[in-house]
C-alpha cells in the first residue's frame, strides 16, 4: 500500500512538472512571435555557449585570445536581449516556469537530495487521508477569520469580552505562524464546545502549510488509534501504521483537537505523555484544544502529562456563547 501511494504522489508531482514547462514553453513561444529578435538572440547566445566551451576543452595556442573574443561576443548579446527585455517589461523570470513549490520546483527534492517540505505533506495527507481536513481549511483560516462573531459584551465572570479575549488568541495565534522557526511555545486551547478552538487551529494549520511546514492534524480518538495500530499491528489495507506513527514525533506541528474525547486509561496516559514528552525533547511544538476546563484535565491525566502541559505550553481559555448554536 505504501509503494501505491508513493508511487501517485510521485505522478503527480511529474504531471506539476511537466504542466509547468508545457506553461513556459506556450509563454516562450508567445514572447518569441512578438519579439522574433529574442528568439535568434537565445540561438545566438547558446550557440556561443558552445563554442566558449569548446574552445576551453581544445585549448588551442592562442586560446586568451580567443576566449576574450568570443566573451565579448556573448557579453554583447546578452546586453542587447537585456534591452529588449526591458523595453518591453520583460524579464528573465518572464521564460522561466511557474512552479508551485519554488523550494524544489515541483520534483519534490531539494538541491541536497532531502525531500521538500513539500512533498512530506503530501505524504502526510494521504497517510491520514486528510481529505476533508483540506477541504475545510479552504474556509477555516486567518483570511476567513471574522471577529465580528465574537460578543462585545461581558461574558459570565470573566474579566473581559469575548470579542477582547479573541483579539489576544488571534494576535497570539498569528505570532505562533510567523515565527513559528524561533523560539515560541506550544499552545493549548480551552474552553467549551463551539467557541472557536478547532476554527483557530485550522487557521494555524492552513497558515503553516501555506510556509511550507509539515503538519497532522487528529482527533485525541484518531490519535490513540494510530497508537494502537502500531503498537499492537491493527494493520489494513488503507493504513501503514509505522509512518502514521512516526510522523506524531517527525512533523513540524502536531494538532490534537478534542483532547479527553478519547478512552482514557493507563495505556492512553502513557502514550500520550510519551508523545509531547519526545516532541517537547526535541523542540517540535504543538497544539492541543480540549473542552475541558483546567480543573479537568489536571483530575484526568497523569502528573506527567499535566506537569508538561502546564508548565511548557501557553494556555488560552475560550468563552462565550455557542458560535455553532447562533449560526443555526
Amino acid at each position: 500500500m505504501k509503494d501505491i501511494v508513493l508511487k501517485r504522489i510521485r505522478d503527480e508531482y511529474n504531471q506539476k512538472k511537466l504542466r509547468a514547462q508545457n506553461e513556459a514553453d506556450k509563454i516562450k513561444e508567445m514572447i518569441y512571435k512578438k519579439h522574433p529578435r529574442l528568439e535568434e538572440l537565445d540561438t545566438q547566445i547558446a550557440l556561443t555557449s558552445i563554442e566558449l566551451s569548446k574552445t576551453i576543452l581544445t585549448k588551442p595556442e592562442n586560446i586568451d585570445e580567443i576566449l576574450l573574443q568570443i566573451k565579448r561576443n556573448l557579453d554583447a548579446l546578452k546586453e542587447e536581449k537585456n534591452e529588449i527585455l526591458k523595453a518591453n517589461n520583460l524579464t528573465q523570470d518572464s521564460f522561466k516556469p511557474n512552479f508551485e513549490c519554488k523550494l524544489c520546483e515541483d520534483t519534490g527534492y531539494l538541491e541536497n537530495g532531502n525531500r521538500c517540505k513539500c512533498y512530506k505533506q503530501k505524504i502526510i495527507e494521504s497517510l491520514y487521508d486528510m481529505s476533508n481536513i483540506k477541504h475545510r481549511l479552504k474556509k477555516e483560516n486567518f483570511n476567513n477569520f471574522d471577529i465580528s462573531v465574537f460578543s462585545n459584551e461581558k461574558y459570565k465572570d470573566e474579566t473581559i469580552t469575548p470579542k477582547q479575549n479573541m483579539y489576544n488568541v488571534l494576535d497570539a495565534c498569528s505570532n505562533f505562524c510567523t515565527k513559528f522557526d524561533e523560539d515560541v511555545p506550544s499552545f493549548l486551547f480551552y474552553g467549551a464546545t463551539g467557541v472557536g478552538k478547532t476554527f483557530m487551529c485550522n487557521c494555524i494549520a492552513a497558515d503553516l502549510i501555506e510556509r511550507g511546514k509539515t503538519v497532522i492534524y487528529q482527533t485525541a480518538s484518531n490519535l490513540i488509534e494510530i497508537i494502537e495500530a502500531h503498537k499492537f499491528g491493527k494493520i489494513n489495507e488503507t493504513q501503514f501504521s509505522k509512518d502514521n506513527y512516526n510522523y506524531l514525533f517527525e512533523c513540524d506541528l502536531l494538532i490534537i483537537d478534542d483532547l479527553g474525547t478519547e478512552l482514557n486509561n493507563s495505556f492512553t496516559n502513557s502514550e500520550l505523555f510519551n508523545i509531547i514528552n519526545a516532541r517537547m525533547i526535541s523542540d517540535k511544538k504543538m497544539i492541543i484544544s480540549t473542552n475541558l476546563s483546567l480543573n479537568e484535565l489536571a483530575q484526568t491525566y497523569s502528573e506527567r502529562i499535566i506537569s508538561r502541559v502546564f508548565n511548557e505550553f501557553a494556555t488560552f481559555k475560550f468563552f462565550g456563547k455557542d458560535l455553532r448554536w447562533e449560526s443555526c
